[in-house]
């Protein structure tokens, strides 16, 4: 198991998704317009994030496992779409 920390543009761009999650999950709360079943598929999808971040291999499949996580809710659910704000993040540093 490797103690290195992904490069910066993933540790960036993973820190905005789970940004996201978080500001999004705690939005639905204030309505019950959203199934408490999709706030589990969002945190089963980010919650393994930070520690994938913290382990970093350095390698491609480090990279896969995060998309992959990302992929399970973005099949299931319309938004937020975490692998395109993934994306994005990694595109534009700003954000």
């Amino acid at each position: 198991m490797s103690n290195q920390l992904a490069p910066e543009p993933i540790l960036r761009a993973a820190l905005r998704v789970v940004h996201v999650a978080a500001y999004t999950t705690r939005n639905w709360t204030i309505t019950d317009d959203v199934s408490r079943k999709q706030i589990y598929d969002l945190w089963e999808a980010i919650h393994d994030i930070p520690d994938l971040i913290k382990r970093w291999r350095g390698d491609a499949e480090s990279l896969r496992e995060l998309r992959m996580y990302l992929q399970e809710y973005d099949q299931k659910w319309d938004s937020p779409k975490l692998e395109e704000i993934f994306d994005h993040a990694l595109r534009d540093p700003s954000i």
